[in-house]
């Protein structure tokens, strides 16, 4: 019977451990520039091994954009190891989706501690990859989504990666 408290204790301790940041704080938008701008803290925490955007990765976090707006992406490292921030076609695409749309030398990366800043307007619409683009970082997952739509406003949310 004393048990029972306990595992409660610790479900609610492992639940709080695990507890994802809000989005919304990493995203903010101004209807009358048409700019959104996004900031992507690679290695936030310790989440999918530290391979992340704000704690996000495996395509878990969904950022929306309407078609001909301008995007702004500061990007922070905060692990010990290089990371960069790139907008991508698809899987393994080293090509930025648009032009300007990646820190300098993303596949060299930041070293711990650096921001970077770029800017692009999303020109197509589809669903694209806020990726790393050092070697080995997609393949751990260190993706999440862009996607650009038809109208309606900019927006990010969280979501159940694959």
């Amino acid at each position: 019977m004393c048990q029972a408290p306990a595992v409660v204790a610790v479900a609610v301790a492992v639940a709080v451990i695990v507890a994802k940041p809000d989005p919304r704080r990493f995203f903010r938008f101004d209807l009358r520039q048409r700019v959104a701008s996004v900031s992507l803290i690679a290695g936030f925490d310790g989440a999918n091994n530290g391979f992340n955007f704000d704690g996000y990765g495996r395509g878990e976090l969904l950022v929306t954009v309407p078609l001909g707006w301008r995007v702004h992406v500061t990007c922070t490292n905060r692990a010990s190891v290089r990371h960069s921030c790139a907008v991508v076609q698809g899987p393994m695409t080293a090509q930025p989706a648009f032009p300007g749309a990646s820190v300098p030398d993303p596949v060299r990366g930041l070293r711990r501690g650096h921001t970077a800043a770029f800017s692009f307007v999303a020109t197509r619409r589809g669903a694209f990859r806020l990726a790393c683009l050092v070697p080995g970082h997609e393949e751990a997952r260190m993706w999440d989504v862009l996607e650009v739509v038809r109208g309606g406003t900019p927006s990010i949310t969280a979501r159940p990666g694959p």
